[in-house]
């Protein structure tokens, strides 16, 4: 699906820009071509967003989150040139497809964070079970960062972060210090009868 209906329509997109570009319109058609592409970036975009999220999701499905977060980690480190240490103990099972997906893009998005921000290249995540939660932490011994001069610049994806974790009754805390590191640490309920 990728490569015959995603990659062709970008290539149709990149044949139109060009053709934009060595031939421009009468300016009065110009908006309406402008328009055109734009919709056209829009409903590629997502669908490549639906596309990655089955994707994410079967293979969360499949393999369960600890595997998943393992295999994302082993990617990341191969793609990024970083090293990422994974370790994992008492998980529950079975997990919701919301949580696991939840602590999938938590994952994600903090695993790119530190690699773009910490300055380091060496990352702890750990994922674990309680009786009643799951947590799930990434650590790093980089630069830190002030927490609320982030929040109130609305960065690091943090907002994203809480938002996920809000919807599952979870929360999203974070210890940073300059020249410090920071550790990102999510947890979510996971016995029904703690969530009502």
């Amino acid at each position: 699906e990728l490569h015959d209906d995603i990659g062709q329509r970008l290539a149709v997109l990149a044949i139109e820009l060009s053709l934009l570009q060595q031939r421009p319109p009468d300016l009065s058609k110009l908006p309406g071509s402008i328009a055109k592409l734009q919709k056209q970036t829009s409903e590629i975009a997502a669908d490549v967003q639906s596309l990655s999220h089955e994707l994410h999701s079967s293979k969360l499905q499949y393999l369960g989150l600890a595997a998943a977060l393992k295999g994302f980690c082993q990617e990341f480190s191969e793609q990024q040139k970083v090293e990422v240490d994974f370790k994992t103990h008492d998980l529950p099972t079975p997990l919701s497809p919301d949580i696991s997906l939840c602590f999938f893009r938590v994952l994600q998005e903090g695993l790119h964070n530190a690699a773009k921000h910490s300055g380091v290249r060496h990352f702890e995540v750990r994922l674990w079970g309680t009786p009643d939660e799951v947590h799930l932490t990434i650590s790093d011994s980089g630069v830190g960062f002030d927490i609320e001069a982030t929040k109130a610049s609305r960065g690091l994806g943090l907002i994203s972060m809480q938002e996920r974790l809000k919807l599952l009754h979870g929360t999203l805390s974070i210890e940073s210090q300059l020249q410090r590191g920071t550790t990102i640490h999510a947890s979510v309920p996971h016995r029904s009868d703690i969530l009502h």
